[in-house]
């Protein structure tokens, strides 16, 4: 029997940390090729996108019942290379598939400017891919939505920031990297808050300097916004969002209880290195992204994304715990060998806690039955395109499927409802004309938990009234006029 040398057991221990994560990710692949809904996002995602191509303003009206409160260049984006694929969805779920792999070798680059150490930085790439394809983070892996390609820009910001001297250079480029992120989406502040700490406690001199370059960038981010996308850009994206703290802390819960193990490692391992200036950074982002996923947690529409920062954090931490375990020089009953391999295991296979306790588990034992789930979507959007004439959709993507025109965002419309800004009488009396060729709602009006996100009371009181079910299937039924 040939023995195995020191570095075959690396290879071998690496080498399964990085198959468990690829077969992770096989399910949400998988799914990213069939055209049913993942999540209420994507269909709003492609409707902007067409008012890209088809030149329509994204932010042309105060509060409007298809309100953009996002900044334009994902819509850009997305609406060209579309123009390549002839295919919006795939488009948009393949870029965040790409984005997302970009974003572990991001990961895995900060480790190694940190520890010039190949298998820490290689073992951290695929332990923060297997991070999101086991939890909750989950359903945003193959998603059509702009957070993945937003995150590349920003964790290219962080990595030039621990890879350079802070000169001013280097502080304008990083400012960029954040500006461009903040392009396409807005609210991933755990990234420039990060830099400006730590550069507190480098020079307030430099700290200043770049607060300065980011002001400017973002002026002029602001600006190219508003000819892109439209004069009332600001008042879009910062919109009236109603907000709950005990949601903040239920969610909070809910996202950590599963991987309660390595945030407790992490906050372990804060403490200790905080003072080392070079992992200073680090410590700051966990804590900085901690604390913003937290409090923004308990917005109306949150979801688990608000965590991701904190994900990569943990993601890199995970890996410099690692790579300490493997430099240390003290032994635990005299194996200190055997401990070098136990750790990076150890936090892999702690994995498994939350794959099976989220979604994730279930959705892989769904995988054959995907091809079902199309058929159900397909004959949902063509019962919707029988029907003569615009329609109400919960599931904007099957509106889209249908080739139903865009109307309404029942999310955003209904949230300016709540604040005054919007009259849903405008939409009960349509309804009560029946001039809705139909509405499909995602479960039966009776089911709906008052007050909902999705539609204000009265507008689910009068599809009661003046609709009747037509088609009823899991996750969907369509109503249509009741005379």
């Amino acid at each position: 029997m040939i023995a195995l040398t020191e570095r075959n057991k690396n290879s071998i221990i690496l080498g399964t940390v990085a198959i468990f994560a690829i077969v992770t990710l096989i399910y949400p692949v998988v799914r990213s090729f069939y055209r049913f809904e993942i999540s209420y996002n994507e269909g709003w995602n492609i409707y902007n996108a067409l008012k890209v191509i088809d030149h329509i303003p994204l932010y042309n009206a105060k509060y409007s019942w298809t309100t953009t409160n996002y900044p334009a260049l994902s819509f850009y984006v997305l609406a060209y290379l579309s123009r390549i694929t002839h295919n919006y969805l795939l488009t948009g779920r393949l870029l965040s598939l790409l984005s997302l792999a970009i974003s572990c070798g991001l990961i895995g680059l900060i480790i190694h400017k940190l520890t010039r150490n190949f298998a820490a930085s290689f073992f951290g790439a695929f332990f923060c891919l297997a991070f999101f394809c086991c939890t909750d983070a989950s359903t945003y892996v193959g998603l059509n939505d702009p957070q993945m390609f937003a995150q590349v820009f920003f964790l290219s910001g962080l990595l030039l920031y621990v890879a350079k001297p802070p000169t001013l250079g280097c502080m304008a480029e990083v400012a960029t990297l954040f500006i461009i992120g903040g392009c396409i989406k807005q609210n991933l502040i755990e990234f420039p808050l990060t830099v400006f700490v730590d550069l507190l406690f480098v020079s307030r001199r430099k700290a200043i300097q770049y607060v300065l370059f980011s002001g400017a960038l973002l002026g002029i981010a602001i600006a190219l916004n508003i000819k892109l996308g439209g004069p009332l850009f600001i008042r879009n994206v910062a919109g009236p969002r109603s907000y709950s703290l005990s949601k903040a802390i239920v969610a909070f819960f809910n996202s950590y209880g599963q991987i309660s193990v390595p945030v407790l490692i992490a906050c372990i391992w804060v403490v200790r290195n905080l003072k080392d200036k070079a992992r200073r950074p680090i410590c700051i982002f966990f804590i900085a992204s901690l604390f913003v996923g937290a409090t923004i947690a308990g917005g109306n529409g949150v979801n688990v994304n608000t965590y991701f920062g904190n994900f990569f954090a943990i993601s890199i931490i995970m890996a410099l715990v690692a790579h300490d375990t493997w430099e240390a020089s003290t032994t635990l009953l005299g194996h200190r060998i055997i401990w070098r391999h136990v750790i990076p295991v150890a936090l892999t296979t702690y994995l498994l806690v939350p794959f099976f306790v989220s979604d994730s588990f279930a959705s892989w034992r769904q995988l054959g039955t995907l091809p079902e789930e199309q058929k159900r979507f397909d004959q949902e959007t063509s019962f919707l395109r029988a029907h003569p004439g615009p329609a109400i959709c919960e599931s904007l993507l099957r509106c889209y499927y249908a080739g139903k025109p865009y109307e309404i965002d029942p999310f955003n419309s209904t949230r300016f409802v709540r604040a005054n800004k919007l009259d849903s009488g405008e939409i009960v009396r349509k309804i009560e004309m029946h001039q809705y060729g139909a509405i499909q709602l995602n479960r039966p009006v009776e089911s709906f938990k008052r007050p909902s996100n999705r539609f204000p009371d009265e507008v689910l009181d009068a599809i009661r009234q003046y609709y009747v079910p037509s088609l009823t299937e899991p996750n969907c039924v369509i109503y249509v006029p009741n005379h």
